[in-house]
């Protein structure tokens, strides 16, 4: 397994940019896809995260609500806040260190591109953040545990919702680390101007749809997921409107 180095602030938070963890998310998708490149394809993220990145999948209902839509464990735990939806109430629950634990609502067929998404997000917790989320338990930013981080369901795919690259908290900052990662592996960033050359587009009307709708297909991500990974490889203008209606 390719393992990053990175460089870590006082709090663990690593110093990365968004060039860094596209390089680390294509090395690592490479590593466990050697055929990814020479043939642009779905990248299997679950084999990718329980055989290649070791963590253990599970599914609970996380909230009430579907507020939170993934989490990753780092230490073992028995207060996982959990809800029951036959008893209807909430309660905790065990689960063990190396675990990630996706919200029951994403194992529903049509919900299959925010479940890889999130299970890849989820993925880059741990490969960029437990040293964070075990360094100073307690902290006022992490749960009450100190030993797992919940993500939710605003976090949007690829969308600036923080306060800016420089004033970002910690937190927020693992969760746009954790964004980038995802596309990062699912659309590595060789593979999606690999897939795009082959078709060459000639700028005219239609052509950011029709490389929304391969790079789709080709890596069975949203419309969505698509849209941003081609702003964020800076293919597209950063103004550009969507064709399609997002989620």
């Amino acid at each position: 397994m390719f393992k990053p180095e990175l460089s870590l602030s006082p709090s663990g938070m690593p110093f990365l940019t968004n060039q860094n963890i596209d390089s680390i998310g294509e090395q690592m998708a490479v590593d466990f896809d050697k055929a990814i490149l020479l043939n642009p394809h779905e990248l299997d993220v679950d084999r990718f995260v329980e055989r290649y990145l070791k963590m253990a999948v599970d599914f609970m209902y996380l909230s009430h609500c579907g507020v939170y839509l993934g989490t990753t464990v780092f230490q073992t735990t028995d207060w996982l806040p959990v809800y029951l939806p036959e008893e209807n109430c909430a309660d905790y629950a065990h689960v063990d260190a190396g675990t990630i634990i996706i919200d029951s609502s994403l194992s529903e067929e049509s919900q299959e591109h925010r479940y890889r998404y999130t299970l890849g997000h989820e993925g880059g917790h741990s490969v960029l953040h437990t040293t964070y989320f075990l360094n100073t338990i307690g902290s006022s930013e992490r749960d009450q545990t100190g030993i797992y981080v919940r993500c939710r369901a605003d976090f949007k795919i690829g969308r600036n919702q923080f306060s800016g690259i420089r004033n970002m908290t910690d937190i927020e900052r693992a969760e746009q680390q954790a964004n980038r990662f995802s596309a990062a592996i699912l659309m590595p960033k060789s593979a999606v101007k690999i897939l795009l050359a082959r078709k060459p587009y000639n700028r005219k009307a239609g052509w950011i749809a029709d490389a929304i709708t391969k790079i789709s297909e080709t890596f069975n991500v949203s419309y969505a997921a698509a849209f941003y990974r081609l702003k964020d490889l800076e293919i597209i203008e950063q103004d550009a409107i969507c064709p399609f209606r997002l989620s």
